[in-house]
């Protein structure tokens, strides 16, 4: 089991409302602020080993991740090529986030046949191990793999078969129960516990334009009811409860403070979601105020 060095605090954003050079500038001033790594994930915007990619010579400490992408997008082989030429690329400071993503993106999106996620999930996870790669590596460099789970027997994979998880909208309640699941599958191994924390400085209409997409997700609507909420709580635009609970809206002071609660309930790192006010994922005012 690899354990990425990933620090206690990094940053989880799209990019996409950047062009490529603010986007270089945004990753320079990510790590110019101390944070330990920048995540970007995989929906319909730009193609993320590509981004990551660009951004590697613009940084020469911070990690660069993907949280996450999607098993359907690429076959093991790809990944593994991609994943091996960017650990090279940032002398091992990248770290691979894979995820079983949704079946709107899965099926309608991408044309797949979305069933057993669990099973192709164990699959992928084989066949990445098994894939061939004769590029250039650094044999102590072996990217670590972080896993999107979310329930019961994703977050038993993520720790036998891959380096640990990367939950994605949490409490510290479930971030605590996720924590004593990974070290009891692990038996022995402490798995890297990876968690999101959007924060909205600019009040509740912000964290709902952010949330507005999840709203209507049932992987999250199974997700959230295990956290204790309701559909209630998921119609649109978002109860205040569910919205308070997955966004930190109220001050920089509430923001340091729920980052607090996410470690001390088991995380080992948690990735900011700097919201602007109309919901994108890259506010830099954000990330500047928690520095």
């Amino acid at each position: 089991m690899t354990s990425p060095d990933l620090g206690r605090v990094g940053v989880w954003g799209h990019l996409d409302s950047l062009p490529v050079a603010a986007a270089r500038d945004y990753a320079r001033r990510v790590e110019a602020l101390g944070y330990g790594a920048l995540w970007v994930p995989e929906t319909v915007g730009r193609e993320p080993f590509a981004l990551l990619g660009l951004l590697a010579g613009d940084t020469s400490r911070v990690v660069l991740g993907t949280s996450i992408v999607s098993i359907w997008g690429r076959d093991a082989q790809a990944t593994r090529m991609s994943a091996e030429t960017l650990t090279e690329a940032t002398a091992g400071r990248f770290v691979l986030g894979l995820g079983v993503s949704h079946p709107h993106l899965a099926a309608k999106l991408r044309g797949h046949v979305f069933d057993r996620p669990l099973t192709r999930m164990r699959e992928y996870l084989a066949a990445y191990r098994a894939a061939v790669y004769k590029g250039p590596r650094d044999d102590g460099h072996e990217p670590p793999i972080l896993v999107a789970a979310l329930r019961e027997r994703m977050t038993d994979l993520a720790a036998t078969d891959a380096d640990g998880a990367f939950p994605y909208l949490v409490t510290p309640e479930r971030v605590a129960w996720m924590r004593a699941r990974l070290d009891v599958a692990a038996d022995g191994d402490r798995p890297t516990l990876a968690v999101t924390l959007p924060v909205a400085l600019d009040g509740p209409d912000a964290a709902r334009a952010y949330l507005k997409p999840y709203l209507r997700t049932p992987t999250y609507h199974a997700s959230w009811e295990l956290q204790g909420f309701t559909a209630d709580d998921w119609e649109a635009p978002g109860s205040d409860r569910l919205v308070e609970a997955m966004v930190a809206t109220r001050s920089v002071a509430d923001a340091r403070q729920r980052i607090e609660e996410l470690h001390a309930a088991g995380a080992d790192h948690v990735a900011v979601i700097p919201v602007a006010p109309d919901g994108t994922t890259e506010h830099l005012p954000t990330l500047e105020a928690l520095a």
